[in-house]
């Protein structure tokens, strides 16, 4: 998790180690796509799987943040030219689409929701009809479609299956709560395993 700190040096942004705080949803698992040429490079293209996980992790103060471990739509290219094939001195990097953590059926403890239930607080009448602009993004819920990058490092192939594994790194947003917060931005880091079938 991406964290500002205040230091002697004036503002820092720093990355902070967090704590994985819900169950086997941290794996993204049976992700399909096609592995194509495009301009000189290999491009996997993400088509289908299971390619997000609602997950929550906690900050040392206690914090808890949750975020949608995602991959949706991801468009990966090599650094390295199509014809060398997938070695182990290969890298894809590209970017993906991050949905919102929360869908449009979901409704706050004040009832308000993006397609369901009240369109502002009802036990908060006065503040809303004083004009309080501090409601208005509680009350006007969005379902937002943020943007993702992850870069993959390509250290073991197995040529004769067909097979290669490695590390990942993807820099993404969490969850806004339907447009009222602002996205903290959550680096994750992993293992990645993948087969290349011939068609």
């Amino acid at each position: 998790m991406l964290e500002e700190k205040l230091t002697k040096q004036g503002l820092v942004t720093e990355a902070v180690d967090t704590k994985v705080t819900t169950r086997q949803t941290y794996v993204l698992t049976g992700i399909d796509g096609q592995l194509v040429s495009d301009g000189g490079k290999l491009a996997f293209i993400e088509e289908d799987g299971i390619d997000y996980a609602a997950t929550t992790v906690q900050l040392p103060g206690g914090e808890r943040v949750p975020f949608l471990f995602t991959v949706k739509n991801l468009v990966a290219k090599t650094d390295t030219p199509a014809a060398d094939g997938i070695t182990t001195k290969t890298k894809f990097a590209g970017g993906f689409k991050v949905p919102s953590y929360r869908t449009g059926l979901f409704l706050d403890p004040k009832g308000r929701g993006t397609t369901t239930g009240y369109d502002q607080a009802v036990a908060l009448p006065a503040m809303q009809a004083g004009g309080d602009e501090g409601m208005f993004k509680e009350n006007n819920k969005k379902f937002e479609v943020l943007d993702g990058s992850i870069e993959f490092k390509v250290t073991s192939v197995n040529a004769e299956l067909g097979e290669f594994g490695g590390v990942f790194v993807q820099k993404q947003p969490s969850d806004t709560d339907l447009g009222s917060k602002v996205p903290k931005d959550v680096l994750l880091k992993g293992a990645f395993f993948a087969t290349v079938n011939e068609q």
